[in-house]
């Protein structure tokens, strides 16, 4: 058996339908869905976006931070929430003992404990939507030392500049209380003493259902890559360590000034066949209701019936296609429905009524 090739980030779509998948009216199958079919391709870009962390800073990620999900609940939990409601996927630095950290929360019996303050992650809304954040939130963290804030303050303090270019550059925005205010003003004198009470977050703008590489995902890995050295350089502070952060934004620039940053550059060495996926005008592609369309995959282990690539472990978007078409009289029954990915499902179109689900 000749091993499946998994998608490269050119090959990731995220489509409108896929919104739909957070209206499933139960916890636990929503719950599970939502992992099954966003998780692999999210991973994918997470991956990818890393790789060019490394080449732009010198850094290996892999070694200090670790990847962060949600929804995380677990199969066998008896109870199963979703507090959220969104999807993520993103890094954080690794854990540690309370003994060894320079920042610590203390429990309601007051023993310390190590929770990482400084997250960087990819959000799908449930209104279909997708954006990069960078939250930080020290509100209830109890400083071991007492310089903590002041460095912190003096980092923004002193590449206020630079970091103000790169941010404008990628369209980044700061919040504080839910507020979207102007950089400038956020970390001037006068509100950098408020900086122990809020939770502060970064965030790149929205990008909404359909994306592709060249339309969305391009811009939020720009975003994600922009906002990595101030994770790098806060997670340095929170450790005890000396940030980087003057030193990782001068690679950024030099990164960009070389057009690295250039999305036309990056065409002119890749094979751009297909990064500009359309759903086809298909009469199999009828919107078949919600609760009936993850039921159709689920049961085909979100697996292709054709080529048996599975959205788990290539990342491939699934269709659910009417082996009859409904234009020669199919109908929505479950016996006339399978899962086909996107590429199997154009190449099969409304003229085929091949059985694929049950094929030897």
């Amino acid at each position: 058996m000749v091993a499946m090739k998994p998608l490269t980030l050119r090959e990731v779509t995220f489509e409108l339908i896929d919104s739909e998948i957070f209206k499933i009216p139960d916890t636990r199958t929503r719950l599970d869905t939502l992992q099954n079919y966003f998780f692999p391709r999210l991973e994918i870009l997470l991956r990818d976006t890393l790789d060019i962390v490394q080449k732009v800073y010198g850094v290996n990620p892999y070694e200090s931070m670790t990847f962060s999900y949600r929804p995380n609940h677990r199969k066998d939990a008896t109870v199963n929430k979703d507090i959220v409601g969104d999807v993520h996927i993103g890094i954080h630095g690794k854990s540690r003992t309370a003994k060894d950290g320079y920042l610590t929360r203390k429990r309601k019996n007051g023993q310390p404990y190590i929770l990482h303050s400084t997250l960087l992650n990819y959000t799908i809304n449930p209104d279909g939507s997708m954006y990069v954040i960078l939250f930080l939130c020290y509100e209830d963290c109890v400083a071991v030392n007492s310089d903590f804030f002041a460095s912190i303050h003096n980092l923004f303090k002193s590449n206020f500049s630079l970091l103000n270019q790169i941010f404008t550059l990628n369209q980044i925005y700061y919040s504080s209380a839910e507020e979207f205010v102007d950089f400038s003003q956020a970390f001037s004198a006068d509100n950098l003493s408020k900086f122990e009470t809020y939770t502060f977050n970064f965030y790149s703008v929205n990008y909404y259902f359909p994306l592709h590489y060249s339309r969305g995902l391009w811009e939020l890995r720009k975003a994600f890559i922009a906002l990595y050295p101030l994770l790098d350089s806060l997670m340095r502070i929170e450790k005890g360590e000396a940030p980087q952060l003057s030193k990782m934004l001068k690679k950024y620039k030099n990164w960009y000034l070389a057009g690295g940053a250039n999305y036309e550059n990056e065409i002119e060495s890749a094979d751009f066949e297909n990064t500009e996926p359309s759903l086809p005008e298909l009469d199999s592609y009828s919107f078949v209701r919600a609760g009936l369309w993850w039921e159709i995959l689920a049961r085909d282990n979100w697996t292709c019936c054709s080529c048996k690539r599975s959205a788990q472990k290539h990342g491939v978007v699934l269709h659910v296609d009417h082996k009859i078409p409904r234009s020669k009289g199919g109908t929505n029954d479950k016996s006339n429905l399978q899962t086909l990915c996107m590429k199997c499902n154009i190449g099969k179109s409304n003229k085929d009524s091949t059985d694929l689900q049950n094929r030897i």
